[in-house]
């Protein structure tokens, strides 16, 4: 029997089919057809065959780009082999054959119908596609246009088209206007439960409401202009904004799908607020921690986020009605936060300045009077100061401005702080803020029952201990007018070490939520900043993305406007700030940047070897002084371990290993201080910083370093890996001529500075540097100068977008987004600083780029192994960080799948992966390497996807028919999983079990709980540290698994990892930078340590420069960063220009120093008597540290003898002698200093 098949992804669009199908069948009862629902991972079979055979015409209406799958692909090929009359009612790919057997006219009468949408005319589509293929008598009316948009409100008796009408009918002028947007779809099928629900909740809470239903996307052939010819009549109409609010419900990004452009909502101007509307029931979105499926985070959440989206919270599920129809719920609860939440941005716009109260949120990690404003790449401290100053401008009231960033300190240390140990009882008497316990008490019963439980089980009986002072609870903090400059309080797992070790989830302390309900609802600010990256917030237990009001970052957040000001190169972080803090990011530039150079005994070791270079040139010459120059100069500078004479085939192979090593560290990038937020480089910080741009190529645009060896005849990377070669002139050596390169670049760059960024070709063509080269040089020469004039200077003049953007955000204004990312890799186009930035589409990571260089990384590592080992790796561990991925577009997906011999599968023309593939043994060319990746919650939390693919890959290649000695995967999981039959494990279960391979944090908590544990000092040895990081680690995802803890599992796991692997990707921060690498990483180490006896291989990709990988062991990168940075007199001097933040980063260094040797054994003796000599023990740092900072310089004394107590450090009598008198010095210098 001839019938109309459609078949469509959207379960919805299904239904209404059907019912469209119904209608048509009492019309007529001649019109024969069937709807099928067809998820989108659905397999083509023999079934689906006979379905197709069986239809006269084939419609599918499906949502989605090109014919991605494998379904898709299979269908059209049958039709097309048919001969079938079918059509994809979708956007294709210009490879695509969507259609066959049907007319331009039979086509255009399909999509009219189908697009014009409603009941009516899906009815009349059914009863003409019968009329016209089924010979069926039908009479089918024409396809009726219905509006494309319009302002609909439950009250009004009729769809307005204009915006001042319904104004006049609806609005109540001096009142905040919420613009919302919904689907045109739920309006004419009359779905109106959230347009009637959130118009009545914007009234209730004094707004007008600005309701109105839209299209996404233009179509030119229907007539339709999408959302962007909406947006324009009803909220943005002539020039007048008619909203002070955009709450947004349409998925995927706006710009990618064409709804609008960026200039759309840059004129628009006003704070675009994005609510979920949910696909999933309301029992399931409850019950799990990931808030979202895969597909959903995609689409409602990652790529809205390029539109620069503020999130907001879920307000509707997909329930299931009697006849298990899905029918849309609101969540009520949310519907009210939503609306709060806008209502609080709309009065940003409305409220003056000087009636507005704004709260500063300094970090403050550790929690102690040495590291106030702790955050990545900038003076904290100055930046505030500077914005107190433009706040002040713009109109608040700001009663004092601190005369530098010491007078700024001073006063705020002088307040309440979160240091317990120096706060005096005056301090405490005369705080700022404080939050009465019975106040406390009368929140703490308006939260959610399961809540109360919870904090009453960590924290005990409200209020709890932590700063319960008599009848109050203390904030910490200054009032300044109406600023309120305060420091976040500490997590809790400081207050009581016990929970690092089993409860890493445990809820954030009474004083914590009692800190930021004082904030929001006692004293009433009306926005708050968090300062710098990155404080807690963002990372307390909760949902990964669509929160609840048993969520911690919502319950702190609430309704308050969050605007955070966060470095770019962290692009995960950011986001997991922009997802569970509700924050407005706000970018900013990373530290000054230079190349680190060489100084003391290395400058006199590098003397010694080009001199060295040049004696041996002259046959005759006596060698032996120079060999023992050069053997003292090794020596002095501690490298005799690492750089050894007796690995080398003789004295000439020794002298290249050393100028090699010497030349790759003194051509390492560095920071040279901290960024002051909104204060461009300037001056020779400048000209650094734009070379430290274009050492690298960026996309279409050529390196200038490389373009210049290249002239030279030389390949960049030949000059470095060859540093002690002598050109053919035998004066230069390959070192120095890079040395000759470096200079002619700053000198090309300081002429263009010179001359204001303007291109002079004549004066650029007349340097010594340029005139001598052809005119294909020169032209590349000038392609640089004019990339350097016309982008990167102009970009780098923008940094002041970073204070002036803050403000316009207090304002509730519109802040354009941009990427995050690090533009000195590569990245130059993620500049100016100062935007709203955004992540990454998961579903294209891995990109094709990242997997060749991931593959890269992969083969490096197994050959690295093999040439150290003589044999493969049977087991390896790697870290996989959503930021680095973020960032690098999936190298590290890229290197686990290789290292298991699987590759991803591209769609054509979206590059989305849409599956894996083995890579056939003959192709891979060694075994498959069995791979445990230990994924961050963030990872966990931002690509959901990314996950189930991991999994995947590890199920099939355990599934494979090969040989143990050729799958190394396959050989573990089929010992395990006898094991585990062996204890009364199911056989299917004990399968699966053994091929886990991809653990994290808890569901719903962050962390390694490394870091916490080490800072607390409540541990005796690597047993604890391993201890700890599986407690927090062995949590099981993949597919069907959401977390469950599976210690023994893990423990084996860890026990048999041979090699562990993390990778860099950039060098504007470094494994030294953060406590978190070694959380993470190293507890991993420590882990392996621990449980198997022995220490793993521990291996470090470095793409930064995505030309030339380089892989080196951990304890090599540690001492280059140790080297090139942590001790270069050029670090401390740059660092001591930014006074008590710079003081409190060099501690903080030593402490993360200390960390790695807690868990890899990475510092060696010679590594802490250069800290002590330094920073300790230097008169004039110590009394560089007493004037800006003694609590800093009392931390890394505290931190270099705990190393020595702890059998870490050897040091010498003397040094420990000096550290233990400066320790008491300090103390009694800060005692007296808070009795002055």
């Amino acid at each position: 029997m001839q019938q109309i098949l459609f078949l469509t992804n959207m379960e919805q669009t299904a239904a209404y089919l059907q019912d469209a199908l119904k209608l048509a069948q009492q019309t007529q009862k001649a019109v024969t057809g069937q709807v099928l629902y067809v998820p989108s991972d659905t397999e083509w079979t023999r079934d689906m065959e006979k379905q197709l055979q069986q239809a006269e015409v084939v419609i599918f209406p499906w949502m989605g780009t090109g014919l991605s799958t494998k379904f898709l692909s299979e269908s059209s090929s049958y039709l097309l082999a048919n001969k079938k009359k079918h059509v994809y009612l979708m956007t294709g790919n210009p490879e695509d054959v969507l259609h066959g057997g049907l007319s331009e006219e039979e086509l255009r009468r399909i999509n009219d119908y189908y697009k014009f949408g409603g009941l009516q005319n899906w009815t009349n589509l059914w009863l003409w596609l019968a009329q016209q293929f089924l010979q069926a008598g039908c009479n089918a009316p024409a396809p009726e246009l219905l509006p494309w948009d319009g302002i609909y409100h439950p009250r009004a008796g009729k769809v307005y088209d204009d915006v001042e009408e319904y104004s006049r009918d609806f609005c109540i002028a001096g009142k905040p206007t919420l613009a919302v947007v919904f689907f045109r779809s739920d309006w004419l099928w009359g779905n109106n439960v959230f347009a009637d629900t959130v118009i009545r909740e914007i009234e209730a809470q004094g707004c007008n409401a600005l309701c109105f239903f839209s299209t996404s996307s233009p179509d030119a052939a229907s007539g339709c202009g999408g959302f962007k010819e909406a947006l324009s009549k009803y909220v943005c109409a002539d020039g007048k904004c008619y909203a002070d609010v955009f709450i947004n419900t349409i998925k995927f990004s706006l710009f990618s799908i064409r709804a609008c452009a960026l200039d759309d909502l840059t004129k628009l101007n006003i704070t675009v607020l994005q609510a979920y509307t949910l696909y999933r029931s309301y029992q399931e979105w409850y019950e799990n921690f990931d808030g979202m499926s895969a597909v959903e985070v995609a689409y409602s959440v990652s790529l809205p986020e390029f539109d620069g989206i503020i999130h907001s919270c879920p307000v509707t599920t997909m329930e299931r009605d009697a006849e298990g129809k899905q029918v849309t719920q609101t969540i009520a609860e949310r519907m009210n936060m939503l609306v709060r939440k806008a209502k609080k941005l709309a009065l940003l716009r409305i409220k003056p300045n000087a009636e507005k109260k704004i709260a500063i949120v300094f970090h403050n990690h550790p929690s102690t009077n040495s590291n106030i404003g702790s955050c990545s790449a900038i003076d904290s401290i100055e930046s505030v100061r500077l914005l107190l100053q433009d706040l002040r401008d713009a109109g608040y009231v700001v009663d004092h401005i601190p005369a530098d960033r010491q007078e700024f300190i001073d006063e705020l240390i002088a307040g309440a702080t979160n240091d317990r140990d120096y706060m005096s009882e005056k301090q405490i008497d005369n705080a700022d803020a404080k939050l009465l316990v019975s106040a406390y008490r009368d929140y703490y019963k308006t939260l959610p029952e399961k809540v109360q439980q919870r904090l009453e089980q960590d924290w005990g009986e409200a209020p709890g201990d932590v700063f319960f002072y008599d009848d109050f609870l203390l904030i910490p903090g200054t009032m300044n007018g109406n600023i309120f400059i305060t420091m976040q309080p500490p997590r809790g797992f400081g207050e009581d070490p016990d929970k690092i070790y089993h409860s890493p989830d445990c809820a954030p302390t009474h004083h914590y939520l009692g800190f930021y309900h004082w904030l929001r609802d006692i004293w009433g600010a009306d926005a708050m900043m968090h300062i710098g990256t990155h404080g807690s917030l963002e990372w307390l237990p909760g949902k990964g993305v669509a929160m609840g009001d048993e969520c911690y970052p919502d319950i702190c957040t609430g309704d308050l406007p969050n605007v955070y000001p966060y470095w770019v190169v962290d692009t995960g972080e950011g986001i997991q700030a922009k997802r569970r803090s509700a924050a407005c990011l706000i970018s900013y530039l990373s530290a000054p940047l230079s190349i680190s150079g060489v100084y003391d005994e290395l400058a006199e070791l590098e003397k010694a070897l080009e001199e060295y270079v040049h004696f041996k040139a002259d046959k005759d010459a006596d060698l032996s002084e120079p060999m023992a120059q050069i053997r003292e100069k090794a020596a002095a500078a501690d490298l005799t371990d690492e750089v050894r004479e007796e690995d080398a085939a003789d004295f000439d192979d020794y002298v290249g290993h050393l100028h090699t090593y010497l030349t790759d560290l003194k051509n390492m990038q560095m920071t040279t201080g901290l960024h002051i937020m909104g204060n461009p480089p300037q001056g020779e910080k400048l000209t650094e910083y734009l070379y430290a741009l274009v050492r690298l190529e960026n996309p279409d645009m050529p390196s200038l370093p490389k373009t210049l060896a290249q002239a030279y005849g030389y390949d960049y990377y030949e000059l470095i890996d060859n540093s002690s070669k002598l050109l053919p002139d035998g004066i230069l050596s390959y070192g120095m001529l890079l040395d000759k390169i470096n200079g002619q670049c700053l000198e090309i760059i300081r002429l263009l500075q010179n001359d204001g960024f303007v291109v002079h070709e004549d004066k650029l063509r007349a340097l010594e540097c340029v005139k001598c080269w052809d005119e294909a040089v020169q032209q590349k020469i000038i392609k640089i100068a004019g990339f350097i004039c016309d982008k990167l200077y102009p970009s780098l003049a923008h940094t002041t977008w970073e204070r002036s953007n803050c403000i316009r955000a207090l304002q509730s204004e519109y802040i354009e987004p941009s990427a995050g990312g690090a533009p000195t890799s590569g990245g130059a186009e993620i500049l100016p600083t100062g935007r709203n930035f955004y992540g990454v589409d998961p579903q294209l990571l891995p990109t094709p780029v990242a997997w060749k260089i991931g593959s890269q990384m992969a083969e490096d590592v197994i050959n690295k192994f093999v040439a150290e080992e003589g044999r493969y790796p049977e087991s390896v561990g790697i870290l996989l960080w959503a930021t680095y991925n973020m960032r690098s577009n999936g190298q590290c997906m890229a290197e686990f799948m290789r290292l298991m011999g699987v590759r991803p599968i591209w769609q054509k023309g979206t590059l989305k992966v849409t599956g894996i593939e083995i890579i056939p043994l003959d192709e891979l060319k060694r075994p498959r390497v069995d791979v445990t990746g230990r994924i961050s919650s963030l990872f966990r939390d931002t690509l959901p996807g990314a996950v189930c693919w991991l999994d995947k890959a590890v199920q099939q290649v355990a599934a494979l028919d090969e040989s143990f000695e050729d799958n190394f995967v396959r050989k573990h999981v089929v010992e395990e999983s006898q094991r585990l039959e062996s204890e009364g494990v199911d056989k299917e279960l004990a399968w699966r079990q053994a091929s886990y391979r991809i653990f994290g944090d808890p569901p719903g908590a962050h962390g390694a709980g490394v870091s916490a544990l080490l800072a607390s000092r409540n541990w005796d040895d690597l047993g604890d540290i391993a201890d700890v990081y599986v407690r927090w680690g062995a949590h099981v995802y993949g597919e069907g698994e959401k977390g469950q803890y599976r210690p023994q599992l893990f423990t084996e796991r860890m026990a048999k990892l041979e090699v562990t692997v993390s990778n860099i990707d950039n060098r504007e921060s470094n494994l030294l930078n953060s406590d978190d690498y070694n959380a993470y990483r190293g507890g991993m180490i420590a882990a392996v340590r621990n449980f198997s006896g022995k220490m793993p291989k521990n291996y470090c990709s470095d793409s930064s420069d995505r030309q030339h990988v380089v892989i080196r062991t951990l304890a090599e990168e540690v001492k280059r960063l140790f080297r090139g940075e942590a001790i270069n007199p050029k670090y401390i001097r740059g660092m001591k220009e930014f006074g008590y933040k710079g003081a409190g980063d060099l501690a903080t260094y030593v402490a993360n120093c200390f960390q790695w040797d807690a868990t890899s054994a990475v510092m060696e003796d010679w590594m802490y008597e250069k800290f002590a000599e330094k920073y300790a023990l230097d008169k004039d740092m110590q009394k560089w540290f007493a004037e800006v900072n003694p609590w800093a310089l009392r931390r890394l004394t505290e931190v270099l003898l705990e190393a020595e107590q702890r059998r870490l450090w050897n040091a010498k009598s003397q040094t420990k002698q000096s550290l233990q008198e400066l320790l008491l010095n300090i103390e009694g210098e800060i005692e007296e200093r808070g009795d002055a």
